[in-house]
């Protein structure tokens, strides 16, 4: 089973307090980056419910683009594309590929 699988059937949200990371909200069009972990200080609700939509820990994430006025802004993970508003995207850290 792979580690993303098994944090999947665990069901845990990392917490990452690496300092070489940023938030995915900030992230460039077209840039990529692993996911690291989510931000410290969020809801932990929120932060569960992105990590069960498959933003969890070792993922590679892609932004694909930015609606005019910066939210929402299209994630490519896999083969799937998301939509999230960039408040929730600042919630998950990476590391820029």
């Amino acid at each position: 089973m792979t580690s993303i699988a098994t944090q999947l059937t665990r069901r845990s949200v990392n917490i990452c307090t690496d300092s070489c990371c940023r938030p995915m909200g900030q992230m460039a069009c077209g840039e990529c980056g692993v996911i690291a972990g989510f931000a410290e200080q969020t809801d932990m609700a929120i932060s569960r419910r992105l990590f069960d939509l498959g933003f969890a820990e070792g993922v590679q994430v892609e932004l694909v683009r930015r609606a005019p006025l910066r939210d929402p802004v299209m994630f490519r993970i896999g083969s799937s594309q998301m939509l999230l508003r960039t408040e929730e995207a600042n919630r998950i850290l990476v590391r820029i590929s």
